[in-house]
């Protein structure tokens, strides 16, 4: 008997074993989308975590692993910035933040505008949001009325924001045996 594929073309029946156990699910929540590194990486840096803006991800108390190499700006992904605080002596300061990516028409003039007009290129703009924002507008407004709301920086064009980004967050630094 030929089966069809998910494309519509015939192909092979995969066989179905039924000596294989169905694995049971089983609520794990230390699993974390981030690496736990016991030893730092060269190339690498760690930067403390002082709040949790970014549970689950990163938890206070934690050493962020920042990637040098790595200053890119992408969508939802964890990044150690740099900004200007004349504040402290050296002038800058660092944080911890999720990038967010917006799309744009940049006119010839200059000006970011949402929707396509004659002559405006295509144009991603980048937001360092120093929280976890909500897709949904619901969900913002819920935050809102809860004063559960944190800050964002930007629009920035991606080579700006590459210039302030030190490096991407790419796991959590837990000191080995012996530390």
């Amino acid at each position: 008997m030929t089966r069809r594929t998910s494309a519509g073309r015939p192909g092979r029946a995969l066989a179905i074993s039924p000596q294989l156990p169905a694995v049971q699910f089983e609520h794990q929540p230390e699993l974390r989308a981030l690496m736990i590194l016991p030893t730092l990486p060269p190339g690498h840096m760690t930067f403390p975590v002082e709040d949790d803006a970014f549970y689950p991800h990163l938890r206070r108390g934690e050493f962020a692993v920042v990637d040098l190499a790595d200053h890119l700006p992408a969508r939802g992904e964890l990044f150690l910035i740099s900004f200007s605080d004349p504040r402290v002596e050296s002038g800058l300061a660092f944080a911890l933040c999720m990038m967010r990516g917006s799309h744009w028409f940049r006119r010839a003039d200059g000006v970011n505008v949402r929707s396509p007009e004659p002559g405006a290129e295509p144009e991603t703009t980048w937001t360092a949001c120093f929280w976890i924002p909500p897709e949904s507008r619901d969900e913002y407004q819920r935050l809102l009325q809860a004063g559960r709301i944190g800050t964002c920086d930007g629009p920035m064009r991606e080579d700006y924001a590459a210039e302030r980004l030190v490096g991407r967050v790419v796991g959590v630094w837990v000191p080995g045996p012996g530390f």
